[in-house]
């Protein structure tokens, strides 16, 4: 009786065995021959979510059919590369080249930095050595290619000097202002009643969805680009009736001209320059939105512009000086540049030149699903 029992457990594990066995083959077929190497279910499957990922899910529009010959071909690239690496095991990429490149990577698909980046990845069941694993080979590949190909690279100096007096003709003067601030936040805002006059277009502030409220420096304390005002303003909305925290923006004007703006600034701003007398330094015309150019530029040497407000409050700019500077052009570091963009470009020429030729040289079969 036990002979049987242990007869029956031993047929019974062998079954499991098998189907786990051929549920397991079934899974992962082979449906493409590259060469030496072998395209899985498997494979196409974890491409595509691949390409998931670094298109954030914008794959997912296309059909399935579009979907597959998308995945198929990107991994029928990866397998030719492979297979015209393994005769080069020489070529070894640092690690600082790989995190630089998964940096920069991580970057273009949109992120800003790696942990929010791999935080991505577990969301979507995508590991990030997979991710590591798809840099590395194209840093392999490149690097192939350019050991083939740097003696043929030919940087055509005419060419690129004509570039480089193109740029320095386009050189000219531009404006610096120097700017202080104070930013009040939380400013309460009433409506007109309706015996107020009307407000003159000139006190009309209206930010255009191609402006945005934005200075571009690194203490400003504000940088609401896509915090929009949406509605009309005018000054004569801001409130004039006090609450515990905050000051009338008449009480604010009058404390500016008697105490100073920078004294007004340590006090009442809420920027990040406040401690500074709320000072921005010498900034460049193009780093402030076109709104906030407009009024630097008609407000006199030494004044104040009239209060801006901003999503989350109030902000007033003293206009301290302004100068006229050259756009001068770092012509070693643009000719440098110049020379990198040809090299690239001649390098991309050669890439796919050379993918082709293994490309042809390489069998490619797709057997049946």
């Amino acid at each position: 009786m036990r002979k049987n029992i242990k007869l029956f457990k031993s047929i019974i594990f062998l079954l499991i065995l098998l189907l786990t066995s051929s549920k397991a083959e079934l899974t992962n077929k082979v449906i493409i021959s590259v060469g030496n190497e072998i395209i899985t279910n498997y494979d196409l499957s974890r491409e595509i979510q691949y390409l998931n990922v670094i298109t954030l899910g914008r794959v997912k529009k296309l059909n399935d059919q579009e979907l597959r010959k998308i995945a198929v071909d990107s991994l029928i690239k990866d397998k030719i590369k492979i297979t015209a690496l393994a005769n080069y095991e020489n070529i070894i990429v640092n690690d600082e080249v790989i995190d630089n490149q998964i940096i920069q990577s991580t970057r273009n698909i949109g992120f800003r930095n790696i942990q929010d980046f791999k935080t991505y990845l577990e969301f979507e069941k995508y590991e990030f050595d997979e991710f590591k694993k798809k840099i590395l080979l194209e840093l392999k590949w490149n690097q192939l290619v350019f050991q083939f190909y740097k003696n043929q690279i030919i940087i055509n100096k005419e060419k690129i000097d004509k570039k480089l007096k193109t740029l320095i003709a386009q050189q000219k003067k531009i404006k610096e202002y120097l700017v202080y601030e104070i930013f009040i936040e939380d400013v309460a805002i009433k409506k007109l009643n309706k015996k107020s006059k009307e407000v003159s277009t000139e006190n009309i502030i209206v930010v255009e969805k191609q402006d945005g409220i934005i200075i571009e420096t690194e203490s400003a304390y504000y940088n609401n680009e896509n915090k929009l005002i949406n509605t009309k303003k005018s000054i004569e909305e801001v409130t004039h009736v006090k609450t515990n925290n905050q000051i009338t923006i008449d009480d604010l004007i009058k404390n500016i001209k008697e105490n100073g703006f920078e004294n007004t600034a340590i006090r009442y701003s809420s920027s990040a320059t406040a401690n500074q007398g709320g000072k921005l330094g010498w900034i460049n015309e193009a780093k402030f939105s076109q709104l906030l150019l407009k009024f630097i530029k008609k407000t006199k040497i030494g004044t104040i512009t009239e209060p801006i407000p901003i999503p989350g409050g109030i902000l007033i700019l003293k206009v301290e000086n302004k100068r006229s500077v050259e756009n001068k052009i770092d012509l070693d570091k643009e000719m440098n540049q110049l020379v990198e963009i040809e090299k690239n470009k001649q390098l991309n020429n050669f890439s796919k030149n050379y993918f082709n030729q293994v490309k042809n040289n390489t069998k490619i079969e797709y057997l049946n699903d």
